[in-house]
């Protein structure tokens, strides 16, 4: 079986980028459906509709904290490394 290399920081960071940007939609598209209710209470398509663009930004905030952690240790891997060579 094979193996798929590790990322490079610089892939990470790449990803990151993408990933800002789908949460910065993600946010954008929330705020206009919540601003599209003007009421404050919105009917059952309504309901559905912020219910999909919060689990879409649920999702796209997890994919950044992810790729954070993995940017920090390989980060902190590198700085342990040159302070055993």
């Amino acid at each position: 079986m094979l193996k798929a290399k590790p990322a490079t920081q610089k892939e990470l960071k790449q990803q990151l980028r993408v990933a800002r940007n789908a949460q910065k939609e993600a946010v954008k598209r929330f705020k206009e459906i919540v601003r599209d209710i003007p009421s404050g209470l919105p009917h059952p398509d309504g309901s559905d509709r912020i219910r999909n663009a919060s689990r879409e930004l649920t999702e796209t905030h997890n994919r950044m904290v992810a790729l954070l952690v993995k940017l920090n240790r390989m980060s902190q891997d590198g700085d342990e490394k040159k302070r055993k060579a």
